[in-house]
């Protein structure tokens, strides 16, 4: 903590905080008295201002309240007037009542409450006598007249508002030496916190005052140091000046042969760009085709099935055909015996027998001839029943083998779709890598001019460290006096500034890259004025030492 504050940033620092800390301490003074006058004014507007309006009402009632009884009374003939005044006793009575109930609900002070009992104890007896006057006056009759008359002027009634005048006149008397004390503590609190306020105030001026002085007595110790290592500061700067200008020399060189080496790379990714684009371009088409063998592989299958389905629907006709013609050859055979029990007959029948055994001969020979087709077509269907059996086991297989084709060319469908995809996929990763050698090849320029700024703005940086020579010996003239004048040229004091090296330019580019894209992490090139020499750094606390005031050199003869 104490090396800090013997910095001239800690002085500052510190003078800087002084009035800030004064205006909390002031405003926590002022808040303080405000509170407590606060707390004063409360109390007024809590306790006594209510209690004091209150207390007037309530006398205001009262004496309202006589006014208008008096009134009654003196207008006994005049029955119009008597009303209104009869009505105001009424409005009167209940104002004083509110008022009553107003000063009884608001806070009491210390010692009010004996003050007030009296009159307390004989609230209600008085306006109980009020209310019996207004119900007396309401009808007119001398006899009431004359008890209201007699009980106004010489009864109870008389004697309790003499007490509720008295009561009140107490209490008004007790809340004015209240506020008087009230007023009499603010005006002391006021006069408190104006003198902490004087104070306070006085104190701070006076402390920014001391550490103003003290912080100048300091810096005028610390400039001429500070003016000599800005002297030296000059040589560094001069130095690294030319050390920059060979490092951009040398960036500009490296970036030129970067720039071709990375003009290859793209014409290169330019080419592999088109080969991918043409194996993805065959994948796509032989996705296409295998897609198309697919539909006409499932569209033969299903040919196949209903071709296999035809063949069991023959082989079961087949069957069916055979059963009716073993019903014909029977047939046959029952049409031969009866041709044969006919012509037995026709022998028996003799001549008359002749013609119908001519009739029953024809009818066995028919039979005969009709029992050896059907056995040939037995034959014949029996052969065919077993050729479309074969047909049709060998459809079968025919239908597995087509499946088994099927499922193969669906396989293949599949792989040259994952092949037709992964293409498209290399074929977009090798354009977003074109794009970004691109950018690098756009870079890669931007640096080879780069450093052409660079070596440009070294010369300028030269230019400037000698005009800051002269204002360093400026200000060595005003800090140190004219002594300074001694301290020697620029040229002793820093290196001769060479001539400006040749820069190297790169040639223009030949190769031009189809669909550039422009490169917008390029990082354009700004003359700073910020140089770093390789040898002997100097970090700038040792040129102006803000936070180390051990260095007691020069005086204060300059200012």
């Amino acid at each position: 903590m104490g090396s800090w504050f013997k910095g001239i940033k800690g002085k500052l620092l510190v003078a800087a905080l002084w009035p800030p800390v004064g205006f909390v301490v002031l405003g926590f003074v002022a808040f303080m008295g405000l509170s407590s006058v606060s707390g004063m004014l409360n109390k007024s507007y809590t306790e006594i201002i209510p209690n004091v309006d209150a207390l007037g009402q309530i006398e205001g009632g009262r004496a309202r309240i006589g006014q208008y009884l008096w009134g009654a009374i003196a207008n006994l003939n005049f029955e119009k007037r008597r009303n209104v005044y009869i009505e105001k006793l009424e409005g009167a009575l209940k104002e004083y009542n509110d008022a009553v109930a107003k000063y009884e609900s608001a806070p009491d002070m210390e010692g009010e409450q004996e003050i007030y009992k009296p009159m307390k104890d004989n609230h209600q007896n008085y306006v109980t006598h009020v209310k019996e006057f207004i119900d007396l006056l309401k009808v007119p009759t001398p006899e009431n007249y004359e008890k209201v008359r007699a009980a106004a002027a010489e009864g109870a009634y008389q004697s309790e508002s003499v007490q509720i005048k008295g009561t009140t006149v107490k209490l008004m008397a007790m809340y004015t030496a209240a506020v008087k004390h009230n007023d009499e503590l603010r005006q002391a609190e006021v006069d408190k916190i104006f003198k902490w306020l004087v104070g306070i105030g006085i104190a701070c001026g006076t402390g920014v005052f001391l550490v103003l002085m003290f912080i100048a007595s300091r810096l005028s110790r610390n400039v001429s140091e500070v003016v000599n290592q800005l002297s030296d500061s000059c040589s560094q700067v001069n130095s690294a000046i030319n050390q920059l200008t060979e490092a951009g020399q040398s960036l500009s060189q490296s970036s030129t042969t970067s720039a071709a080496s990375l003009e290859e790379t793209v014409a290169a990714l330019e080419e592999m760009t088109s080969m991918v684009s043409m194996n993805s371009d065959n994948a796509k088409q032989a996705a296409s085709l295998s897609t198309a063998s697919r539909s006409a592989a499932e569209d033969g299958e299903q040919e196949m099935q209903k071709l296999v389905t035809s063949m069991h629907g023959i082989s079961q006709s087949s069957k069916k055909i055979e059963e009716i013609i073993n019903v014909i050859d029977d047939i046959a055979f029952q049409t031969n015996l009866l041709a044969l029990n006919a012509a037995v007959e026709a022998a028996r029948a003799g001549e008359q027998g002749k013609g119908f055994a001519v009739v029953a001969e024809a009818v066995r020979a028919l039979a005969q001839r009709s029992a050896v087709a059907a056995k040939d077509i037995n034959g014949l269907i029996k052969d065919s029943v077993v050729q479309v059996d074969e047909g049709s086991r060998i459809a079968d297989k025919a239908g597995d083998v087509l499946k088994n084709i099927v499922t193969s060319i669906k396989k293949v469908s599949d792989l040259n779709n994952e092949i037709s995809a992964a293409s498209s996929e290399q074929t977009t990763g090798i354009q977003q890598i074109s794009k970004a050698m691109n950018q690098l090849d756009q870079s890669s320029q931007a640096n080879a001019a780069s450093s052409e700024e660079i070596a440009a703005t070294s010369e300028e940086m030269s230019s400037q460290s000698k005009q800051m020579y002269n204002v360093v010996v400026t200000l060595s003239k005003v800090v140190i006096g004219a002594n300074a004048e001694d301290s020697g040229s620029p040229e002793e004091h820093q290196p001769v500034v060479t001539e400006k090296k040749a820069t190297f330019k790169p040639a223009a580019k030949a190769y031009t890259a189809p669909k550039k894209v422009a490169a917008t992490n390029v990082v354009k090139f700004k003359p700073a004025a910020k140089a770093s020499a390789k040898s002997e750094d100097v970090k700038p606390s040792e040129l102006i030492p803000f936070d180390d005031d051990t260095r007691k050199v020069g005086s204060t003869d300059g200012f």
